[in-house]
């Protein structure tokens, strides 16, 4: 039976250390001979699984901060589909609404399965009632082109309507998804926001990890232990936070136990989106990345030498079920797949380049 570990980092970097010195052990007991080879390059492959993972608990220390809500605030959470918001903040939303200021949500892009829009967002509903975000607190627009398709006129229509949502509630505080690649919808509303500050904007921006095909054992501490996990012959799984894509410290925010709990229960209202996995692998502390008003957003990160493209490229060399199995990760950018999200196609229209 597999053991599934959830946020605890520690335990599976010790038991990948505990492996290696147990082939160690092996291969000094068996001497000299072929099995004893073959035992050797198995100890030196768990060696190196143990040091890179070791390496990865280290740059979490580095990389994530514990950090109080500065509250109460004029909290403004925009996220493109209904889970998003909760995922990416609903701790804090809670938190913020029970001490006394203002949460507000917003939705950009309904689901295009038909039906599924209106119950999503009847469950978006029920969670932020969780919350005490109920009312006008609560808007679902229209504003993102559909998954698959670009459209930059539309994306610049979308660029107006959220500057004046911004004007009109004069938030303290903003939290959008992170530009990194996971989804095409979360790419294109953190660089929309880009596009629309201004030097006088005074408020607070905030971009949410959520998922994200992108490794790196200096930026992404989490995912690598996970991938050095799974060959711990199978019998233990390690779901840890999302990770960052940058050098950016990632605060970690202490919620009070009944605000954790708050967000576990937003969570399961989700029951189009598998409420009991949501519940499992995103009942975390909610985890903010500063929004970096200077970058250029274009690409997520440098395809040319990811994880993404060996896999990708390993997939094309022997059997793709074998190469998913051995090197997990999403194949690109949800609605972009394959590829990554490119905020120059997106956001240029043809004539414009």
């Amino acid at each position: 039976m597999k053991v599934k570990v959830y946020f605890k980092p520690a335990i599976p970097v010790g038991l990948l250390c505990a492996a290696a010195c147990l082939f160690w052990i092996t291969f000094v007991m068996l001497g000299a001979g072929t099995v004893a080879l073959a035992v050797l390059a198995v100890a030196l492959f768990y060696t190196a699984l143990a040091a890179m993972s070791i390496v990865a608990l280290l740059r979490l220390a580095v990389l994530e901060r514990w950090q109080d809500w500065q509250g109460p605030a004029r909290l403004l959470i925009l996220a493109p589909h209904e889970d998003d918001c909760v995922i990416s903040a609903g701790g804090v939303g809670a938190q913020n609404s029970r001490i006394g200021g203002t949460t507000r949500i917003v939705y950009l892009a309904p689901d295009e399965t038909p039906g599924m829009a209106e119950r999503r967002a009847a469950e978006a509903r029920t969670a932020w009632r969780v919350a005490g975000v109920v009312g006008d607190d609560m808007c679902h627009l229209d504003l993102l082109p559909p998954l698959r398709r670009r459209d930059p006129p539309r994306l610049r229509a979308a660029a107006g309507k959220l500057r004046s949502i911004i004007d009109e509630f004069a938030p303290t505080v903003v939290v959008v998804p992170m530009f990194e690649g996971g989804h095409v919808h979360h790419d294109m509303l953190a660089a929309l926001l880009g596009t629309i500050l201004t030097d006088d904007d005074r408020f607070e921006v905030f971009e949410a990890p959520e998922y994200s095909p992108y490794a790196s054992l200096w930026y992404t501490p989490h995912r690598v232990i996970a991938l050095c996990s799974r060959w711990l012959f199978g019998l233990v799984s390690y779901y840890g936070p999302p990770d960052g894509i940058d050098s950016r410290p990632v605060a970690k925010y202490r919620l009070d136990p009944a605000d954790l709990e708050r967000k576990r229960r937003m969570l399961a209202a989700f029951e189009s989106q598998n409420a009991p996995s949501l519940v499992a692998t995103r009942s975390y502390p909610d985890r903010l990345v500063s929004f970096d008003r200077n970058a250029k957003r274009g690409v997520p990160f440098d395809f040319r030498w990811s994880y993404l493209r060996f896999v990708l490229a390993m997939r094309r060399l022997l059997p793709p079920r074998l190469v998913d199995r051995l090197l997990p990760v999403q194949l690109g950018t949800i609605g972009r797949e394959c590829n990554l999200t490119d905020w120059s196609k997106e956001w240029t229209t043809a004539r414009d380049s």
